[in-house]
Order: structure tokens, then sequence, then C-alpha cells
């Protein structure tokens, strides 16, 4: 099982890839469980699989499309308990393949979508470093629209910059605000398109600051979207817990005594806040998506590792 266990260790160690690489790890890894556990019962793959989930969930918390993934296989095995072994794992199979060909075409199909919300002379305000944002931005400059982009600085890592560098390399115009000012870029811009680290019934996780962004843009009165693929769409019974304080040091590194840094790194918005969510099957309403994330089945073995 060398193969399998090298993947594993890698996902467990991976502090720096986003959930997208490590969720297509995730399908490596459980390809090769399938690969290498062919001796035995087929409970024994069954606790190998359970195994496995625990183990990178427990490492890679909060990622709602690991925990999907994993949703999806547990309701495939759930669903035919005393399923032939070589049936089943042939099932799990096609699970996989389809989980990763989906995400691989959503974020393509969002970039199309989106990328007709940008018109000539826009201004389009972003936050954060979204790579499926980024592909809606290149797609309307492929199309050849000219627009400019208000950008914000994204404390307290500053993915701002990365974006921003990104945007300089395809020749956007860009404006880079702190984001104590980002108001300032929000009264001078047509439209905001935000990214979304997972959603759920009623909310979506995101950036910090995405709150604030907002609440800004319906005060000014500004078209404000959140892009999402359907497999970042997680039940609130299997969203990750309360956000716990990060590293102090990346926002003040002595400060003085008595003085308490607090540093989180998400928001979690109301999906009413949005103009709409664009998804690859179009744009949906709040009601639309609470619908869609409440027909998901759920496992059960997945409801306990997650607790």
């Amino acid at each position: 099982m060398e193969r399998y266990r090298e993947i594993l260790l890698d996902i467990k160690g991976d502090r720096s890839s986003g959930a997208g690489l490590i969720t297509q790890k995730t399908i490596a890894c459980l390809d090769a469980l399938l690969d290498e556990v062919k001796s035995g019962t087929g409970p024994e793959l069954i606790s190998s699989i359970h195994a496995t989930a625990a183990d990178i969930l427990k490492e890679q918390p909060g990622m709602a499309q690991l925990v999907n993934l994993f949703n999806i296989v547990f309701v495939t095995i759930e669903e035919k308990a005393n399923e032939d072994p070589v049936c089943r794992r042939r099932r799990i199979r096609g699970v996989l393949r389809r989980f990763k060909e989906c995400s691989r075409n959503a974020v393509a199909q969002i970039a199309s979508l989106g990328a007709q919300l940008i018109v000539d002379d826009c201004v389009v305000l972003l936050h954060s470093n979204s790579s499926t944002i980024l592909e809606i931005v290149k797609k309307a400059h492929a199309d050849g629209r000219t627009f400019q982009v208000i950008l914000a600085e994204s404390r307290p890592i500053g993915e701002g910059r990365a974006c921003a560098q990104e945007l300089s390399g395809l020749g956007i115009p860009t404006t880079y605000f702190v984001d104590a000012a980002i108001s300032k870029g929000l009264v001078r811009s047509d439209l905001v398109l935000l990214g979304a680290d997972s959603l759920s019934e009623k909310t979506l996780i995101n950036k910090v600051g995405t709150q604030a962004i907002c609440l800004l843009a319906r005060e000014a009165i500004v078209p404000c979207y959140a892009a999402c693929e359907s497999t970042k769409f997680i039940s609130s019974r299997l969203s990750p817990k309360k956000e716990m304080p990060r590293a102090p040091s990346e926002v003040w590194d002595s400060p003085p005594t008595d003085v308490t840094v607090e540093n989180y790194y998400f928001d979690e918005v109301g999906l009413d806040l949005f103009s709409g969510i664009l998804t690859e099957d179009g744009i949906a309403t709040a009601s639309e998506i609470a619908q869609q994330v409440c027909s998901q089945r759920l496992s059960t073995r997945l409801l306990e590792i997650v607790k």
C-alpha cells in the first residue's frame, strides 16, 4: 500500500494548497486504496475508507469539497450495504470519476456565465484570490471586454496581492485598496464578484471582509454576486464548526502588554445579501440554493466523524 500511504501523508501535511487541489489528491488516494486493498472481505474495504476519511478530515478540517466527496462515497456504500465487493469497488470508482469531472467542468461553466456580467467600461470589485472569480475575469478579458478592477488587499495574509499580480499579467487595469478603505473603491464600482469556500442552506463562508463588502454594496445599490460550484454546497449539519482565532503574529508580531489580537480568516454571510449565486447551472436565488442543499442525502457515518 505504498502509493496509498504516500498520497495520504502528502494530504495530511499539505498546508498551502487550496480545497480543489486537496480534493483531487484525496480522489487519487481513494483510487489507490481501491487498487491496493483487494484482499480480504468487503467490510475491510469499507473500514479502510472510513478510517481514511476520518484521518484526512482531522488534518484538513473545514473543506466543503472534501466533506461532500466523502459524503457521496459513504452514501454510495450505505445504499447497498450487502453489495458484492467487486461491484462496490466499481461503483465507488464511478463516484470518484464523476466528482472529479464535475469539479473540473463547473468552474469553466461558471466562468462563461459570470463573464457575461462584465460589460465594456465596467468597474468590478474583487476580494481575496478566488480561482473561480479569476476564471470569470480571464474569460471576460479573453472575450475582448475592456474593464477595470478594484481589489481589496485581503488581510491578514494579503491574498489580494497575488490576485493583483495575476491581473497585471493579463494587462487589466487594477486599483489596490487596503481593506479599511474598500468603501472608497466600492462607490466607484459597477459590480461586485466574490468567491465562496462553502455554501449551506442560508449562508456562505468566504474570506473575512466579505460581509462588510456585501453590506456596503447593498447600501450603495451595487449588484453583488458570489460564485460557487455545487461541489462546495454543504448541509449546515456537516459544515465546519465555529472558526477559532488564528496566529496573532500574522497581524502583530509583538503587541503591547494587555493587548489581545484576534485573527480570523473567514466570514459567514447570509445568502440574502447577494443579488444571486453563480453556479454551473445558472444564477440561483437564496431559496433555490436552500432547496438544493436540503435535498442532499447525508451519511450517518460521516455525521459521526465530523461531530
